[in-house]
Order: structure tokens, then sequence, then C-alpha cells
């Protein structure tokens, strides 16, 4: 094959001989390239007042040529210098005349800065909607991620005697663009400090005009997103109530498995206390010999730490966890309390009997004269509308059903808490104090008029006030400071 270089010499030739031909005949030829959708093709349209049959056999021969080596240069993967030289022959075909002489300089290599402007033009309007598209996207975003939707009003007055250094040629999106980024920078926050300055970068491109179309374009989108939005809120509903319901089931299982440890704990317990029965024996009868409170607690307190030593050597509880060992602990505790519990909680017998039955009898009295609103006891008004307390007063009506000084207290905390929520519903603007809350408990002991209230109150001090603390204490004092006021309220008054 014929290299490159020469047969575009020859085909340089080929035209240098139709020019010098149509020079002597005076036929002036109008080429003209015409672009067609099938093929890019150069046709020359020869305009002669009286054209010879020499001539235009001449113009086909030379139009075949111009065919056969584009064809070639296009099946052939060519050098990069023989491509700018073929392009350069297409943009002097476009952009030549018939009426122009021809020169050497059409032949030389055009760069790709050199194209036609309506080549330019056409590129503009893609490049134009990409960057809409891109800058309504990025904006988007930056509204997203902003604290506040409200834009800064445009004003050039003077701050606190500081000049404002707004640009007047800012539009309200880059002044909203820079107070984000200003809080950007604020927080430190660089990866929003990037996103920021870009979209920045690509919004002001536009003028005021394309910038309220992007925003009218943002806005007709959200309104059109409306429906799909209103369902994923109602999935996101659904979701969240599943997950609630899920919640409480898994709420119930593991008070399930609570309850399922214990009952397992106390069934050990019961074992091991079957094999210390004769101590046990021996130390409730040592413990009806002594007559003093404090002799009786530090042999409760002594008896208690023997068991839990010997639990602690027993080969079921080697392995067992933390919250397992206080489990058993409290059930040790609670099986000899009530092995003790009227020795323990009637240490005089009949004396204290009868002492609780005229407590009884006082506050029972009581319950029919005293009222909510009794004089005596100043609830504030704002909390009478709660009265009676029902649910505080069902509470402390279950205490004589345990044994144990520590679920007696307990029994108490859960009244004292059961109030509280209660005056804390009934004035949602302050929370309820000391005075707020003593008056109440008075009146919650009288209707309720619980059993044996003095000698619980001995019980729990004898044998669990060592153990008091925090929260536990606050109330307990509460509790024996409202139980002191109802024996100095007079019934007949």
């Amino acid at each position: 094959m014929v290299p490159l270089n020469i047969e575009i010499c020859a085909l340089f030739k080929s035209y240098l001989l139709i020019c010098l031909w149509d020079y002597a005949t005076g036929v002036i030829l109008t080429s003209e390239v015409v672009q067609t959708q099938g093929a890019n093709s150069l046709t020359l349209l020869s305009l002669a007042d009286d054209p010879s049959p020499r001539l235009s056999a001449q113009a086909q021969v030379a139009e075949d040529i111009l065919d056969k080596y584009r064809n070639a240069i296009k099946r052939t993967s060519p050098s990069d210098g023989a491509m700018a030289n073929y392009e350069s022959t297409e943009v002097m075909g476009d952009g030549e005349s018939a009426h122009d002489s021809p020169r050497d300089e059409a032949l030389q290599n055009i760069s790709a800065d050199d194209l036609p402007d309506s080549a330019s033009q056409a590129a503009h309007p893609q490049d134009s909607a990409f960057s809409y598209r891109d800058a309504k996207k990025k904006l988007r975003l930056a509204l997203c991620s902003a604290d506040s939707v409200a834009f800064p009003v445009l004003t050039h007055s003077t701050r606190n005697g500081l000049p404002d250094h707004t640009d007047p040629e800012d539009n309200e999106i880059v002044c909203f663009l820079k107070v984000q980024i200003a809080e950007a920078i604020n927080l430190q926050d660089k990866n929003l400090m990037a996103q920021l300055q870009e979209t920045m970068r690509c919004v002001c491109r536009f003028d005021n005009r394309t910038c309220r179309k992007l925003l009218a374009s943002i806005a007709e989108d959200y309104r059109k997103r409306a429906p799909y939005i209103a369902y994923l809120t109602r999935c996101r509903q659904g979701l969240q109530t599943t997950q609630a319901h899920l919640e409480r089931l898994l709420q119930r299982v593991l008070r399930d498995k609570e309850v399922a440890n214990r009952y397992f704990t106390t069934v050990c317990v019961r074992l091991l206390l079957e094999s210390k029965e004769k101590k046990i024996r021996e130390f409730i009868q040592d413990f009806q010999k002594l007559t003093a409170a404090d002799d009786k607690t530090a042999q409760v307190e002594d008896f208690l730490q023997f068991l839990y030593g010997a639990m602690a050597q027993d080969v079921i509880w080697q392995n067992a966890s933390e919250e397992q060992l206080q489990d058993a602990q409290l059930a040790i505790e609670r099986s000899v309390m009530n092995r003790i519990f009227k020795l323990a909680f009637y240490p005089n017998q009949d004396g204290d009997i009868l002492r609780d039955q005229v407590l009884h009898e006082h506050i029972q009295r009581l319950s029919k004269v005293v009222t909510a609103n009794h004089r005596a006891l100043q609830i504030p008004e704002v909390y009478l509308r709660e009265a009676p307390w029902p649910s505080a007063q069902s509470e402390i009506r279950t205490i004589s059903a345990y044994k144990t000084p520590r679920d007696k207290v307990q029994c108490i905390l859960r009244m004292c808490s059961t109030i509280m929520n209660l005056l804390s519903l009934a004035n949602e603007d302050s929370v309820p104090g000391a005075d707020d809350f003593v008056p109440v408990l008075v009146f919650v002991l009288i209707k309720a008029n619980p059993p044996c209230l003095l000698s619980t109150v001995q019980y729990i001090s004898s044998f669990y006030a060592s153990c008091l603390s925090g929260e536990e204490s606050y109330w307990w004092m509460q509790f024996t400071a409202a139980v002191e006021f109802i024996k100095t309220i007079d019934d007949r008054k």
C-alpha cells in the first residue's frame, strides 16, 4: 500500500489540476460541502454557463479520488498528525466557498480551539442543562442539611455600628449559603463546609431570575413528591407501631424469664435450707430467749451471714452469677424472717397487738370526718381533683402481706412513687415538693388504714434501719412523719 503521505500528495495534485483547468476555461466552480445523516461526504456542485463533458468527467474523477482516500483514512488507524491533516481538510471544506481561491494554509493542521462558532454554540445548551441539574441537586442537599429555611433579608444598613459587608450582587440563595458556611465553620464541620462551598460555586453562575426558577423547580419537585412522602410517613408510622409492639412483647418475655429464674433460685435455696434445718431450729430457739431488740437484730444478721457463707461453698452455687447470688440471698432472708416473723414483729406479744388495735380504731374514726380539703391537712387546691388517690391506697393496703422488712419498705416506696406520679399529672407546671406530698400521704394512710401500722414501723426500724440509704431513707422518713402526725390529729374536731 502506498504510504499515507504520498496518497495525500496525489490528492492535492489532482485538486490543483482541477483548479487550473477552471481558470483556463473561465468557468467558475462553486463547491459546497453538504452534510447528510447518512454519511459526511463532500459534494462538488459545479455551476458554469457552458459546462463541457470533459469538465464533468474530471470533476467526477476528482470526487472519486476524494471518496477513495477519505474511506482509506477511516479504515486505517492513522497517527495524530495524519488525523489532524484530515480534520483540517474537512474544516476547510466546510468554511470555504466556491469563490475563495485555494491557499496552502488550508492544508495546515487546525487545532480543536479553531472549531466553528456553531459547534461551540451547539455544545452550550447541554452544558447549561447539566449545570442547572447539578446546581439543583447540590442546593437540595444544602437545604436538607440547613438548620433554618428562612433566607436572610438583604439589607445594607449598619448593625451595632459595624458596616454590613453583604455583596449587593449576591442573591438570596448565595446569602443563605454564606450564613450556612459560617455556621459550618463555627462548628468545624469540614464535610459540610466543602459541600456548601461547592453548592455556592455552582449557584453563583446563575442570575437572580435563574435562581428563582431553581427554587421554584425544587418546590415543584417537593409538591410532586408529596404523595410519596405521605406514603413513606404512613409506612414509618406502621413500622414504629410494630416496633413498639415487639418491644412490649420483649418486655413480657424478659419478665417471664426473670420470674422463672427467681423461681429456680428459690427452689435451689429451699434445697440448701433443708440441709441446714437443724441450724435453723437452733437459731429460732436462741432468738426466743433474747429480750433486747439490738441483740435480736445482731443475731439475725449473724445467722444470715452464716447461711450466705454456706451457700457460697455449696456446689450448686459455684458458677452462679452475681444477680443469681443476690436473688438467692433475698430468698434466704425471706425464708428465715418468715420463720421468726411473729417473734420479731410482735416482740411484746399482746402489748404490741393492743397498741396497733388502738391506732387502727383511731384512724378509722378519722376516716369518717377527714376529707381532702380538711383544714388539718391543708392539701393544695390544685391537687384536690385527684383525690382520694385510690391506687396509692391499694399499694399500702398490701403491706401486711410481706414478711421481711425489705419487702415492706419496697411497698412503702411504691405507694410514695404512685402519689408523686399522680401529683405530677395534676400540676404539670411545677414539681410537687415535700409540703405538697406529706398532706396527701397522711390522707392516703387515713383512708387506707393499713393494719399493724405501729408494729410495722418498729419492725423496719429494728431490722432494716441500718440498710436504709438514698431514696429509701428519704421516703421512710416521710412515712414515719406522716404516722406521727396521724397520732396527733383529734378525731372530735
